[in-house]
């Protein structure tokens, strides 16, 4: 690599176009940036910038993974775990720190590497997202004892267009963020 240049030498021949390179192995990278637009609007909120708010995310991951594949105490099992926010944080940021120690972490806990899909986003009421974040809370409260569902770190709906506006940014020495009408 230290002969390679830093940029891409447009007029080689084996440079594909970048529109016709969206997918890695059947992964849909621009889609997935897409989503995490929305995502990094959800994980904005004031409690993401508490230590204490992080620190506990942490557990809650732990117990998350742990959770996986357990069923309920009539049986059933969800299809699939629903995160909250502060739990998809963390979840991200140990994916994104090492997939070697994601994996070998999530084998330790739970036997297998867990698979992280953000493509599911209908939040209709009795839709396949509603039903599995039910059963996550119904399990969690039956094997943690306490309540899922977590201030702050839970779907904070749709960011306003302002949102999406170049100008919002991190303006000030603290790291407030400006207010979206």
């Amino acid at each position: 690599y230290p002969q390679e240049s830093l940029f891409i030498n447009e007029n080689a021949e084996s440079v594909e176009s970048a529109e016709t390179d969206l997918y890695l192995t059947g992964f849909d990278i621009l889609g997935s940036c897409e989503r995490q637009a929305t995502f990094l609007w959800q994980v904005s909120g004031q409690r993401f910038r508490c230590d204490h708010f992080l620190q506990e995310g942490v557990q809650n991951y732990y117990n998350f993974v742990s959770l996986m594949g357990t069923a309920l105490s009539d049986g059933s099992s969800p299809k699939f775990l629903v995160p909250t926010y502060q739990i998809d944080l963390i979840w991200h940021t140990h994916i994104l720190s090492s997939f070697a120690f994601y994996h070998a972490d999530c084998m330790r806990i739970n036997g297998r590497t867990l698979e992280h899909d953000d493509s599911l986003n209908d939040r209709v009421e009795g839709g396949t997202l509603d039903v599995n974040f039910r059963a996550t809370t119904e399990l969690w409260k039956q094997i943690y004892g306490v309540e899922y569902k977590i201030e702050g770190g839970m779907y904070r709906g749709e960011p306003s267009d302002g949102y999406y506006n170049p100008e919002w940014a991190v303006h000030s020495k603290d790291g407030t963020f400006p207010t979206i009408p």
